[in-house]
């Protein structure tokens, strides 16, 4: 700014020096012969003047003149060291913003994905509260069964042992007592009469296992009775006398002291030894 305001001051000097000039060449050629020797001393002593304070002047001028370039020339390379950083930040400005719309884009695929995840675990919770709600219902149910259990009476027997060595024939049927007791659970099957008592109202698995062996030509057979009635009954015969076996059971509903038991009929035989080859076995299904 500085140097702007001198360079004005110059020009108006110079532009006042040849203003005085042209102003007396027109006094020269108008004036009389006899003031020509007065004027041309007077314009003597003002160009004296003018110039003098030019020459004054003039060094500052310069110097202000060579400053301004200097500062011309600074201002320009500063110019363009600014436009250089400019430049750099355009481009820098543009890899942000293909930062940002990258980063936009992956926070709308985010977006959908969690979306996605809310629905799925929106219906896994679903899942988890019915899950939840039948472990519940299985929980009361094995209670409940547990109950049930803890609270229906238990009832299992098994007994073997009626001779070692032949039973029978005999003239009429007789009653077989199994004296050898591998479980009996409730004390419902008694040694002594080799008849089973149900404990409680119920539905009961009841089955036997008879054998017979020593002689060929022999007739084998055996009853299954409720309260004195025949409720099964199985005959084989033995031609080689070698082991036979018969096996059967049957699933009886049975009032509370209802008795079940074996019986051989009359001319028939069995055959027992230590190793239980004729078992009665039974146990509570259910009560009712």
């Amino acid at each position: 700014m500085r140097g702007a305001v001198d360079l004005l001051v110059l020009l108006f000097c110079l532009s006042g020096a040849w203003t005085q000039e042209e102003s007396g060449g027109v006094r020269e050629s108008g004036i009389t012969q006899q003031g020509h020797s007065a004027g041309r001393e007077s314009r003597g002593t003002e160009a004296t003047e003018v110039t003098s304070e030019c020459t004054t002047m003039q060094p500052d001028i310069w110097d202000e003149m060579k400053a301004l370039r200097d500062m011309v020339m600074e201002q320009r390379e500063k110019l363009r060291t600014m436009e250089g950083r400019v430049t750099a930040c355009e481009g820098e400005v543009e890899t942000q913003k293909n930062i940002v719309m990258d980063l936009r884009i992956e926070l709308m695929v985010t977006k959908a994905k969690v979306a996605e995840l809310e629905k799925e675990n929106a219906a896994l919770e679903a899942r988890l509260s019915t899950s939840e709600r039948e472990l519940t219902t299985i929980r009361n149910d094995v209670e409940e069964l547990k109950r049930q259990n803890t609270d229906r009476p238990k009832v299992a027997f098994s007994a073997a042992g009626l001779n070692n060595g032949p039973i029978g024939p005999f003239n009429t049927d007789a009653n077989l007592v199994y004296t050898r007791v591998i479980t009996n659970i409730g004390k419902a099957y008694s040694p002594i009469t080799g008849a089973f008592t149900a404990p409680v109202r119920g539905v009961y698995y009841i089955r036997f296992t008879a054998a017979q062996h020593g002689r060929g030509s022999d007739y084998m057979g055996i009853y299954m009775l409720k309260n004195g009635q025949a409720i099964m009954s199985n005959f084989h015969y033995n031609s080689h006398g070698y082991w036979v076996h018969l096996s059967n059971g049957v699933i009886l509903e049975l009032e509370q002291g209802d008795v079940v038991y074996m019986r051989l009929p009359a001319s028939y035989r069995l055959y027992d030894d230590t190793k239980n080859q004729n078992i009665f076995s039974g146990f509570l299904l259910f009560t009712v």
